[in-house]
């Protein structure tokens, strides 16, 4: 019998992304999750880091490393903030800015970073703060 094949997963809206990142907001500690993305906004991979309590390290490199092999056109983060406060903090800007230059050096651009917490979804494009 045939292997079924599935038409490439879009990214198009903020409510895709969403479902795409459902659950991490659910878990014990910090985690995040980068969807990278095609010309078209199909899902090319994702990636899972696991963090500590209150904080996820990101390793940009790995990132970047990631967005190259893939020849991603796009990147969607998202991250969970486990204390129920959606707000982003300085560390959460400070780290969007530096990806966000960083992949716009290779022409992929950082598409949004969610943050989510409790079912409350906060985006720093949709807050102008990307």
């Amino acid at each position: 019998m045939p292997a079924l094949l599935r038409p490439p997963l879009r990214i198009r809206t903020r409510q895709d992304a969403c479902r795409l990142f459902a659950g991490l907001d659910r878990t014990g500690g910090e985690a995040l999750g980068i969807a990278f993305l095609g010309s078209e906004r199909t899902l090319l991979g994702l990636r899972h880091v696991a963090g500590h309590a209150d904080s996820v390290g990101v390793p940009l490199a790995r990132v970047a490393r990631d967005a190259i092999l893939l020849a991603a056109k796009a990147v969607v983060m998202a991250h969970n903030h486990p204390d129920g406060d959606p707000r982003p903090s300085a560390a959460d800007l400070t780290l969007t800015r530096r990806l966000a230059q960083g992949l716009a050096a290779l022409d992929v651009k950082l598409l949004d970073h969610l943050i989510l917490s409790r079912g409350t979804v906060v985006s720093l494009r949709d807050q102008g703060m990307l």
